[in-house]
């Protein structure tokens, strides 16, 4: 946006000073010359008419070329001459009047007011901690340097010495101003801290897998169901389309949600006086699409929404109500309980120095009804609020932790224990909160991780799970070696823990985004799968089953209270899942005798019951 900005007060610029050189005498400026008082000079050298130019410039200090035409009977060659050694010097000056000097004045206040005009479109910031400051003021000094020299006396080589030394210096300054204000290269500790990374253990921390709130629709995904949703209403969809979309808990359950903006400048002239009808809200469970109609429930539409302009456009709304000094990481959409809508909005300050080390400083929420504008500190925002931290700063964060513990030369050059972020990322939920999950792998960037982030998306919280496996990509390529189709994808993995081993859930799915087949991988064997094409439930009870035959160890006694029971089928054989402790447990029934089961369909949920198991198999029920 600065070098945007730059490139336009340029052009004016140019545009202005060609305008002078063709039109010279809308300023009416005077040439003058003078005996330069630098010149050593010896009058034997001089012709008898360039004596008597000389000593008549000296005599009047200095004279018009006209005057020393018309007065000494010489002609421009002469003068000329006299110039070419050195010896007399031209200067342009302008007789200036009280009314000259107004107009002056009135032309630098303009040249101040169209540059503010510019900056309402492009709203740089005004912080004297980020370079758009200093472009600003030094090209107005600049600029307004020109217009004063057109109007007052001015020596033209002191002119060019004052350009020349000011545009270097203002470049000069903006390079040292980069390379020292904070680059990591001179505070590679600074930059290492500026996040807290705690180690954790994966089994638990994580809690195990409620295959019911297991999601099945991501953003991919929920774009195609936002856009078939609003084909459902073609006069809607004529005028306003679908925005991003942003994970959300709503009402203890997670869902994506996104504006309806306008398509463009006249579909917002002819609506902006009531604004957007609503969003669309899909249930990431369910995949239950909705399109909320605000102007049909409540007669009030969302008038502040990003693809609005002037006053309602929402990035310069909160720009010109106390938003103007911060830089803007990112904006999501978002609503509370109740259904009303609101645009998050984060921006951040340096902390490292003068320029480096940004972090969150300030979260915005903005009603995108009425524009009510409420500034938080980010640990304060109200509960229903997800996205006080952007993705992009934490993993920046995180990269820069990963690969400057040892400094930054090692970071760049033998980059020993560098380690640095995954190339994917996806929001999971874990205890009713959202995270932000992505790999760690080597600076080589291979396809096995040394472990996983769980960053918190509201308070910053940050945990390494450290172990090895998989990446994210390896599991999405697996994936799709499984099944012999063409112009089929794989969706980004959700990592999870079932019977205390790490493992991802993917989609496969068609060139149409229908889901066609459920995958369960084992993180750290990419060779331990299973997949479904029936439902995630059918999946997910094959993986249970797989991963219970594949437990090995000693045998271990279990007593408590049944939490819960489940059975399904597979090949012939029914499979019971009973929750004690909270872990889950398998009951094969080709492994008891009848009286053994019978003991078991005994029991119901709340009653105490004690078995023998190795792994998560039950191999023996105590009576």
């Amino acid at each position: 946006m600065e070098l945007l900005f730059t490139f336009i007060v340029l052009l004016i610029y140019s545009f202005f000073k060609n305008f002078i050189k063709k039109h010279p005498g809308i300023f009416n400026h005077t040439t003058y010359y003078e005996i330069d008082k630098d010149y050593i000079y010896d009058k034997s050298e001089f012709t008898d008419r360039q004596k008597y130019v000389f000593d008549y410039i000296a005599r009047y200090g200095k004279a018009t070329e006209k005057d020393i035409i018309k007065e000494c009977q010489t002609s421009k060659i002469v003068i000329n001459n006299l110039k070419k050694k050195g010896v007399i010097k031209k200067m342009k000056f302008r007789n200036i009047k009280t009314k000259d000097i107004l107009i002056m004045s009135g032309i630098l206040i303009a040249l101040l007011g169209l540059m503010l005009l510019m900056n309402y479109f492009m709203m740089i910031k005004a912080n004297f901690r980020y370079s758009s400051m200093f472009i600003f003021i030094g090209i107005y000094l600049l600029i307004g340097f020109n217009i004063v020299f057109f109007y007052i006396k001015f020596d033209e080589d002191l002119y060019k010495k004052i350009m020349m030394y000011s545009v270097s210096g203002l470049i000069s300054f903006l390079f040292l101003f980069y390379i020292f204000g904070g680059r990591p290269i001179f505070h590679a500790e600074e930059y290492a801290n500026l996040i807290e990374v705690t180690e954790a253990d994966f089994v638990e921390d994580i809690n195990t897998v409620d295959i019911d709130s297991l999601p099945i629709v991501d953003k991919s995904y929920g774009s195609k169901l936002g856009s078939l949703k609003l084909g459902e209403y073609p006069g809607i969809g004529s005028e306003f389309k679908v925005g991003d979309y942003s994970d959300i808990i709503y009402q203890g359950k997670q869902y994506l949600v996104a504006p309806l903006e306008y398509r463009g400048f006249f579909k917002w002239t002819s609506n902006n006086d009531i604004g957007t009808p609503g969003y669309i809200l899909i249930d990431k469970i369910t995949s239950e699409t909705q399109l909320i109609n605000l102007r049909e429930s409540t007669g009030k539409g969302m008038k502040f929404v990003p693809s609005a302009f002037f006053g309602q456009d929402l990035l310069r709304h909160a720009y010109y109500n106390g938003l103007s000094k911060y830089k803007l990481e990112n904006y999501f959409f978002e609503i509370d309980e109740e259904g009303n809508p609101y645009y998050v909005l984060q921006y951040s300050l340096p902390t490292i120095f003068i320029n480096g080390g940004a972090k969150i400083n300030k979260t915005v929420v903005i009603d995108a009804i009425d524009g009510d504008i409420n500034i938080y500190e980010p640990n304060d925002v109200p509960d229903w609020v997800e996205s006080v931290y952007p993705n992009h700063l934490i993993f920046q964060h995180l990269n820069y932790w990963g690969s400057l513990q040892d400094g930054w030369f090692n970071s760049v050059f033998a980059q020993k224990g560098v380690i640095q972020t995954s190339s994917g990322t996806r929001v999971i939920m874990n205890e009713g909160e959202l995270f932000y999950f992505t790999g760690l792998t080597s600076a080589g960037n291979d396809e096995s991780t040394i472990g996983f982030i769980y960053a918190n998306m509201k308070t910053n919280e940050t945990k390494l799970y450290r172990f090895p496996g998989a990446t994210e990509e390896a599991a999405m390529n697996k994936a799709l070696t499984l099944i012999p189709q063409n112009n089929i994808s794989s969706s980004f993995p959700i990592p999870m823990n079932i019977l205390d081993t790490p493992s991802y859930f993917v989609l496969i799915k068609g060139e149409d985004g229908r889901i066609l087949r459920y995958v369960f991988i084992k993180i750290q064997d990419l060779d331990f799968n299973v997949i479904s094409e029936k439902s995630k439930m059918d999946a997910y009870n094959l993986y249970l089953t797989k991963l219970s035959d594949d437990d090995e160890g000693i045998t271990e006694n279990v007593s408590g209270t049944i939490d819960k029971i489940t059975s399904y089928v597979i090949q012939g054989n029914t499979i019971y899942w009973i929750e004690v402790n909270g872990k889950l447990y398998m009951i094969n029934v080709v492994n008891f005798t009848s009286s053994e089961m019978q003991h078991f369909i005994s029991k119901d949920v709340g009653d105490s019951i004690d078995f023998e198991t190795i792994g998560s198999n039950i191999i023996k029920f105590n009576e």
